[in-house]
């Protein structure tokens, strides 16, 4: 049951937290962003609330928590992975004028998806040692 609670705490950190912080000035509703730039931005947080929504379906009244697991996985994932890839794309972790807060010098940003990755990775690694898998969830 544990593993259901730190599932549902990744969830909530990919598919609701950004929505609270990232529907402003600082990015959604920025208006030096071009617009098709914030329309990207728009699908994102709809995408990774869509991921949230169906997850927490999965997870609570399915039962399907491999496969929820794996879905947060992919939330966290995906931004890791648009951290490592800044270099091609000329991305920054925190934009120019928007002063974002740090822990441990990191900012707070690639410290809670990170953060997130790691225990959601650690509570994947939990159930599969519980002897679920993916094949059991889609069944």
């Amino acid at each position: 049951m544990m593993t259901k609670y730190l599932t549902t705490i990744c969830l909530i950190g990919g598919g609701v937290i950004p929505l609270l912080v990232d529907v402003n000035t600082s990015h959604l509703l920025n208006p030096s962003w071009d617009s098709h730039a914030r329309l990207h931005e728009a699908w994102r947080l709809s995408v990774n609330l869509l991921i949230f929504s169906f997850a927490i379906y999965l997870l609570w009244s399915k039962n399907k928590e491999f496969l929820a697991a794996l879905l947060s996985l992919c939330l966290h994932f995906g931004f890791l992975v648009a951290t490592i890839l800044m270099p091609f794309y000329g991305g920054e972790l925190v934009g120019e004028g928007n002063p974002e807060p740090e822990i441990l010098d990191i900012p707070i940003g690639l410290f809670m998806f990170s953060s997130m990755f790691i225990l959601q990775a650690l509570t994947f690694i939990v159930l599969k040692r519980k002897g679920l898998s993916l094949s059991g969830d889609l069944s």
